[in-house]
């Protein structure tokens, strides 16, 4: 019954994409190329926005050209970077600090001492095809890789996908940011991590959108949950889904140009034991309530994030990969964790060449009494930065950072890193 509702589901939104319903589009629509952004510094930290329908058509496209033969345009973005990273106390990770990285001491993993680093996997090319039917449908198709493949070795530095869908109308699918993430509160760290404050990754995904009023929106989405976290407690056996996310969103322009965002997810959690452990599922399910609101216009703004839920450890950069999710009780059933994350940020354009970021991030995991007590609880991070455009398409920057790590035994890190970058956008 369940898989039938999610056919039903997916049917109703491809059927209804190709249906002209909006008022708001008309034959004839062209797209714009009129650069409206000339900020030397990008506030979404050069992070694409996955507008549909019209929001796709009134959005800015520039440096873009049309394709031979067709009424389709296209352009080739994104940037080369290089981090110069200077560890002070032997983080984990030598190329993003997340908390779940800062070192503590006796917690299994061979200490060692500060380093450096330097890289240029952030690096990043991305293809952007964009077109309008002859009755009004905005049509797209968006392709972005970097090179953060962190399982090679500095030598194979191999390209990683990071976004691949396409957009008809109201509708995408494809592999980009998850319905639930909020790139208008993502702080604008140097450090790849972006603080641990992201609720949500990119995911395979179905989704569809459409407009409330002049001033909001909904999504809902179906997507593929990669990261399931369940921790074994010594079963045999894997995660495996027979289920996908279900996710809502609905978000709000402000008076002051800002966005105000409220998103949910539904999702299962299921152990399949391989006739060998136990089997069981439980339900997983988390809300987020984000934002960025301008104090002045394009000039002074701040952030915020903060999200709890149940089984909600995989959705939540901090505890991703520790299964934080759920646990296998001694009995053979689940038992999901609770989790609370909370962000924010204050971004201060200085000149129109010179800004400052600062923000901080923190999260709360209440672990189960069978979770060993050697795995992460609890965590924060603080990150400030200055960024200056030398020149036009030039960024370069430094940034301090300082994050504190807890184990559910009490034990406790802090790691602290300099970074400096050179960014040049093309």
């Amino acid at each position: 019954m369940k898989h039938s509702a999610i056919v039903v589901f997916v049917g109703f939104l491809m059927g209804y994409a190709f249906e002209c319903h909006s008022q708001n589009w008309h034959p004839g629509d062209s797209l714009n190329i009129i650069e409206t952004d000339t900020a030397r510094i990008n506030q979404f930290r050069n992070n694409m926005i996955d507008y549909t329908g019209q929001d796709l058509i009134d959005a800015s496209f520039p440096k873009s050209w049309p394709l031979f033969g067709t009424n389709a345009r296209m352009a080739i973005g994104g940037y080369i970077k290089l981090d110069y990273i200077q560890d002070f106390d032997g983080g984990y990770d030598r190329y993003q600090y997340e908390i779940k990285n800062v070192p503590i001491p006796g917690d299994g993993r061979l200490p060692q001492k500060g380093y450096m680093n330097m890289h240029g996997r952030e690096s990043r090319v991305n293809i952007d095809v964009r077109s309008i039917s002859k009755e009004g449908v905005p049509y797209r198709f968006y392709f972005e890789f970097d090179f953060y493949n962190l399982d090679r070795g500095g030598f194979y530095q191999t390209p990683r996908l990071r976004h691949i869908y396409a957009v008809l109308g109201r509708l995408l699918f494809g592999r980009t940011w998850g319905t639930q993430t909020d790139v208008f509160a993502l702080p604008s760290t140097i450090d790849f991590s972006a603080g641990d404050a992201i609720v949500g990754i990119r995911r395979d995904q179905v989704r569809w959108e459409d407009q409330i009023n002049d001033k909001m929106n909904y999504a809902i989405a179906i997507e593929m949950n990669d990261f399931t976290e369940i921790d074994p407690n010594g079963f045999n056996g894997q995660a495996s889904n027979s289920l996908p996310m279900l996710v809502g969103r609905i978000t709000k322009e402000t008076n002051s140009g800002g966005r105000l965002f409220l998103a949910s997810s539904l999702y299962q959690l299921r152990w399949d034991g391989q006739d060998i452990g136990p089997d069981d599922s439980a339900l997983g399910w988390g809300v987020s309530f984000s934002g960025r609101e301008y104090l002045i216009k394009d000039k002074f703004y701040f952030i915020w994030l903060g999200s709890y839920g149940k089984g909600w450890g995989s959705n939540v950069i901090s505890t991703l990969g520790t299964n934080a999710s759920a646990i296998i009780q001694p009995n053979g059933e689940l038992e999901t964790m609770p989790l609370w994350s909370l962000s924010g940020g204050i971004v201060y354009n200085i000149s129109p060449t010179l800004l400052t970021n600062i923000s901080a991030a923190s999260f709360s995991l209440d672990p189960s009494d069978y979770r060993d007590i050697d795995q992460i609880k609890n965590g924060h991070s603080f990150h400030a930065n200055v960024i200056w455009s030398p020149a036009k398409s030039i960024n370069a920057g430094i940034e301090i950072m300082s994050l504190y790590k807890e184990n559910g035994s009490g034990d406790s890190g802090v790691g602290n890193r300099l970074q400096l970058m050179l960014k040049y956008l093309f």
